[in-house]
């Protein structure tokens, strides 16, 4: 009887074990985006992520003619931020996405250590300061 018991103990912390592990694994995956839209006043938008989690680095595109395969870059606030307003000059017609990702193609680098997030093939973002050298008094 002892050993049927200690089977289901084992058994019953094993499924346990599993199930934190999964949930820790669920619990940091940025769900898709939810938009809402709003116009706040004759030349703003406010835009929510209204399913954002604190963890998730919301990322905010637009572009002018939809079906164009190139996004604009709005803005990239800190990790947790949902809201956006912005500006809807000088065109009063646009699209918005917002991505919750930071890796999009997979590759192990986040989007914002790209040289340009839309094409990571370019490669990771370096600056390179020649001038002036280490050291100097600019005046």
């Amino acid at each position: 009887m002892q050993t049927v018991e200690k089977c289901w103990t084992k058994l019953a912390g094993t499924i346990l074990a599993v199930l934190i592990i999964t949930l820790f694994a669920r619990s940091q995956t940025v769900p898709p985006p939810v938009l809402s839209i709003a116009l706040t006043n004759g030349n703003q938008l406010s835009i929510t992520v209204t399913n954002g989690v604190a963890y998730a680095n919301y990322i905010l595109y637009n572009q002018h003619i939809l079906g164009d395969t190139n996004w604009t870059f709005v803005t990239n606030p800190v990790p947790g931020v949902t809201n956006f307003v912005v500006n809807t000059e000088p065109y009063f017609e646009g699209f918005y996405i917002v991505t919750g990702s930071t890796n999009w193609n997979n590759g192990g680098i986040p989007n914002w250590d790209y040289a340009d997030p839309m094409n990571p093939g370019l490669g990771v973002l370096t600056v390179s300061i020649v001038s002036p050298a280490q050291g100097s008094v600019i005046q």
